[in-house]
This record gives structure tokens, C-alpha cells and sequence, in this order.
């Protein structure tokens, strides 16, 4: 045991060194030294250190000097067991008292007389454990009442104003607190540093965002909890994700189900730039038992896709022990959506011979990949537009405009035709990219089409689409190649008047 250093404590006091935990430690250790505990007046009758009313008399950046004025000596020779004054005792009691009889107005009126630490901790402490408005007004109230008094707050009153205003959704309140905490140069802990990363995941509030990233930069004393890297990675960017990780990994830092949705998704969003990086959050995912969670699944095979690799995400698709309905559908999308058509057809007899059912996204996303086939693929499209039927899907406007668009690109305007038609029968009204895609099919088929086109003319005023400039430009073409030059002409024309 370093005897000067434990001299230094109990004179100095640095607020740091100042909690339960470190004085039952010396107390135990000069209780068991006769010698030692008479020199440094510590003994079995010695108060605990939660009766120990701090008296600050100066202030320092790193912490401050204070004098136990429980105790009647206070010179620098050696501290002798006394009792404790009587009146100091009788603040925190009655406090208490006031409390346990549900008078928190009195009990807050005696803390204003007379402003201690101490008390305003059992009142924090109070207010944390019933948080409501009255209460979070309470705490802020026992906190405006210290920086008036100038007493010196510690970590422990910051960590429980912090948590009682984000109960109470106090957001801004908190960041102000952070920011007054930063300027008195007070020690963060865990707790401080989470109501923070809270309070600036729910505002956005970037300022904050730095300077947590400064504390981690400049070394903590303290292992940051994992909730509060959810909230870091919520607003980070790529290059900052990228760090946040790092800093995780190389201070053993547990990951969660909600870092690894954050750190796949800024991967998805930055695209084939993040492809090395999206190889290292796999690695570090399958390490965890979240790599079976269906949600992460899903996105891991987005963000390989998205990064340029959709052999890997096959390859990761097909390390998935009995994939469901929605993988399945992700990766045929993704395949006919990033250039592997023949890989999306053959995913999908693969899914029909394992006895999974189709839906209507499964056909949406098959009829895209035959789509960009082109005409060679279209005897697939009619043994999967017979699916279809087989299986009495609820059709939708989706997948009757997929239908369309994949006939139109096979050269077959006239089942398109067919398709529009059976829709129109069902009910179910067109949407401007449905009506785009037969006035193309009618567009193919030339003047003989013509009075067709004029039919979905008439739809398109009615449904009030003849604002889309793509569908009127669309128009414009059908009557142009139908064999009516002037129809085209007199809607260019009122296109312009109308600033379209």
C-alpha cells in the first residue's frame, strides 16, 4: 500500500477518488493496521462516507480542495475519531423523513435554505426513481439551486440530471447539461456518456456527436456501454462508422442485433466504394449468433448486392440453413435487378422444388429478370404468367404492369394488350407506369392499334393523369407512330400552355 498516495487522498479529496467503493477499501485496510488507523483516523467508529458532507473551498480544473467539516480537526496533523456534527446529520434525516412522507415541496423548500450535496443527491436520487414532469422540474430546480449556491458538482449529479431528463423526454435539457459538464472539466462516466448518445440520437444533434467522439479519442476511464453505439452509428457517417467499429473491436466492445443493422446499412447506402469494409462487418457478423436473426439476413444480401457483389450474396444466400419466403424473394430480386437474370430464374425453380410457395413479390421480381432477357426468355414468361394463374394469387396493379412490361419487351404488344384488359375486367385501376407500359405495346403495334390508344386516351383524362410528362411524352409517341401526326402535335402543344 503506498502510504503518500493514500495521504494525498483523504487531504486532497478529487471528487474522482471520493466514493463509497474507495473508502470502505482504506477503511478496511487501516482497520486491519492499529497503527496505521490511529495516524490516519480511521477506525471501526469512523461514519461512512454517505453522511460525509463535503465543504468545497476552492476550485481547480481537474477537481478541488475540500475539508470534511464532519470532523472538529482539520489541520494538516493527523484527523482524530470524533462525532460527527449534529445539524449536518439533521438535514439529510429530516430530508428523508420528508420524503418518505411523499412532501417533496417541503422537502425541496428545506434543501433551498440550506444547499448541500449531499441532500441534493437523495433528492436526485428520488426524482430518478419516479420520473414524471413534476419530478424532472424538481431535479432541475435541486440542480439551478447548486449553481447558485456554487457548490461544486461531481459526476453523480450530472449522471442522475442527465437520465431523469431524458425520462422525461427533456432532450435538449440533457445536451446543455453535457455541454456545462465539458466546460467544468468533470470526469465522464459510462452513464454521462449513454444520456448524452441518447439525447443526441433523439435531436440529431451533431455537436454532441463530436465530442463523444473526441472523449473516445482521448481515452476513457470507463468501458462505453453498447446501447450508446447504437445511438453513435444511428447518425454517423460511412468513414465514421467505419471507425466506431474499430474502436469496438479493439476494446472488446459487445455488438448488438441494432450496431450490425446500423453498420450494414451505411455499408448499403455508400454502395461499391464500402465492398472491403462490408467484407469486414461480415466477418465480424458471423461471429454471432445475429447472423440467424431473418432481418440481418436480409440485409447482408442487400449490402453485397448494393456493394457490386452479388456473387457473394448468393454465396451468403446459400449458406442460410431453410431460407424463408422473404430471403427468397430478396435474393430473385436482386439477382434480376444486378445482372444475373439467369441466376434470378434458376433461384426460383430451386424455391418451387423446395415446396416454397410464391407470392406476389416472387412474381414481380421473376417477371423482371425475364423482362431484362428480353424474347429468349419469353416461353418462361408464359409458363410463369400460367403460375400465376394456377396458384389464384390477389393480383395487383404491380404485378399486372410487370406482366405487361415483360410481354411488351418479348415482343408480344398483343398479350399485353390481353393483360391490360383482364385488369381493366378485375377492377383494379391503372397507375401511370401500367399506363406508360400498354401505350408502348400499342405503340409497337402501329395505326392498327389505334382506336385502342384512343381508348386509354379516355382513361388517362379520367384518372387525371394528362399532367405526367412521361406519360404524355408517351402518348405523344403512340399517336405519332399510330398514323395521327396532328393528335401528337395538338397535345405538344397543350403541354406547353399549360407549362408542362
Amino acid at each position: 500500500m503506498n502510504v503518500p498516495r493514500c495521504v494525498s487522498m483523504l487531504k486532497i479529496g478529487r471528487p474522482n477518488y471520493i466514493t463509497s467503493l474507495a473508502y470502505t477499501s482504506q477503511r478496511r485496510f487501516y482497520s486491519s493496521q492499529p497503527l496505521l488507523g490511529r495516524l490516519f483516523g480511521v477506525g471501526r467508529s469512523t461514519p461512512s462516507v454517505t453522511s460525509l458532507n463535503l465543504n468545497w473551498t476552492k476550485r481547480r480544473n481537474l477537481g478541488a480542495v475540500f475539508t470534511p467539516t464532519r470532523y472538529e480537526h482539520q489541520s494538516t496533523g493527523p484527523i482524530e475519531n470524533t462525532q460527527p456534527v449534529k445539524h449536518r446529520s439533521k438535514d439529510v434525516e429530516h430530508i428523508e423523513t420528508l420524503i418518505t412522507e411523499n412532501k417533496i415541496e417541503e422537502a425541496l423548500k428545506y434543501f433551498y435554505e440550506s444547499p448541500t450535496l449531499e441532500c441534493a443527491f437523495i433528492l436526485l436520487n428520488f426524482c430518478a426513481q419516479n420520473v414524471n414532469e413534476n419530478s424532472a422540474n424538481s431535479a432541475l430546480s435541486v440542480y439551478n439551486r447548486l449553481i447558485l449556491a456554487k457548490v461544486l458538482l461531481t459526476s453523480h449529479c450530472f449522471d442522475r440530471l442527465m437520465l431523469i431528463c431524458n425520462k422525461a423526454q427533456k432532450y435538449n435539457t440533457t445536451i446543455q447539461m453535457f455541454h456545462d459538464l465539458n466546460k467544468s472539466h468533470i470526469r465522464i462516466n459510462s452513464s454521462i456518456f449513454f444520456s448524452a448518445a441518447y439525447a443526441m440520437y433523439k435531436t440529431k444533434d451533431l455537436s454532441v456527436f463530436a465530442k463523444l467522439i473526441d472523449v473516445l479519442k482521448s481515452g476513457v476511464h470507463f468501458k462505453p456501454p453498447t446501447f450508446a453505439f447504437q445511438n453513435l452509428l444511428s447518425v454517423a457517417s460511412f468513414t465514421q462508422a467505419q471507425w466506431l467499429m474499430d474502436y469496438m473491436v479493439q476494446n472488446k466492445i459487445d455488438f448488438d442485433e441494432k450496431c450490425f443493422v446500423q453498420l450494414l446499412t451505411s455499408c448499403t447506402k455508400q454502395g461499391p466504394s464500402a465492398l472491403q469494409f462490408a467484407h469486414v462487418v461480415y466477418k465480424q457478423l458471423s461471429l454471432t449468433q445475429f447472423m440467424n436473426v431473418g432481418e440481418i439476413q436480409n440485409l447482408v444480401l442487400q449490402m453485397f448486392a448494393k456493394c457490386g457483389d452479388i456473387n457473394e450474396a448468393i454465396e451468403v444466400f446459400h449458406s442460410i440453413q431453410q431460407p424463408n419466403l422473404i430471403l427468397w424473394n430478396c435474393i430473385i430480386g436482386l439477382c434480376a435487378k444486378y445482372g444475373e437474370p439467369n441466376k434470378s430464374i434458376e433461384l426460383y425453380d430451386q424455391m418451387i422444388t423446395n415446396n416454397t410457395t410464391p407470392d406476389e413479390i416472387t412474381y414481380t421480381n421473376i417477371l423482371t429478370a425475364i423482362f431484362n432477357l428480353g424474347p429468349s426468355a419469353l416461353e418462361k414468361g408464359k409458363q410463369i404468367h400460367q403460375q400465376i394463374r394456377q396458384y389464384k394469387l390477389d393480383l395487383n396493379v404491380i404485378l399486372f404492369s410487370a406482366l405487361i412490361q415483360m410481354y411488351n419487351k418479348c415482343g408480344e404488344p398483343n398479350k399485353s394488350i390481353e393483360v391490360y384488359d383482364q385488369m381493366i375486367a378485375n377492377n383494379i385501376t391503372p397507375d401511370e407506369h401500367t399506363t406508360t407500359n400498354i401505350l408502348t405495346a400499342i405503340s409497337s403495334l402501329g395505326p392498327k392499334a389505334l382506336e385502342k390508344g384512343k381508348q386509354i386516351h379516355q382513361q388517362i383524362t379520367q384518372h387525371k393523369f394528362d399532367s405526367n410528362v412521361i406519360l404524355l411524352n408517351s402518348l405523344i409517341q403512340m399517336y405519332n407512330k399510330c398514323g395521327l401526326p396532328s393528335k401528337a402535335v395538338e397535345l405538344y402543344d397543350q403541354m406547353i400552355a399549360n407549362n408542362i
